[in-house]
């Protein structure tokens, strides 16, 4: 073999090797692009869940006003509910009063007659 020979097949294997370095280069390089359009998506998933999340807390947070303003409104009611059954029985208390007036009236007047 001659040295133009050798030259040529060293040539030939650099030239291949160069060709596999560059396949290998374009493939990192699709790998790179992919990987970052995956972070890039997982970021966005993660912004996503943190607005979720902060979604979710408001509505818990309207929720439990909500229920306080429940509780407070049956509150209120069993206050006006005992009130008026305070009234009803001093209504009753009175209506006795008055019946007994009443009688003690109507005997008086058959004394009267």
């Amino acid at each position: 073999m001659t040295n133009s020979d050798q030259f040529d097949t060293r040539f030939n294997l650099l030239l291949t090797a160069i060709e596999q370095i560059s396949q290998q280069i374009e493939q990192l390089r699709q790998r790179t692009d992919s990987n970052a359009r995956a972070i890039e998506a997982l970021t966005d998933t993660v912004h996503e869940f943190k607005r979720d999340r902060s979604q979710l807390y408001s509505v818990m947070a309207n929720l439990a006003q909500s229920q306080s303003n429940l509780f407070q409104s049956q509150a209120n009611l069993a206050d006006s509910q005992s009130r008026m059954y305070g009234v009803m029985e001093n209504l009753d208390e009175r209506q006795e009063q008055l019946s007994q007036g009443q009688e003690q009236l109507s005997n008086r007047q058959g004394e009267i007659v």
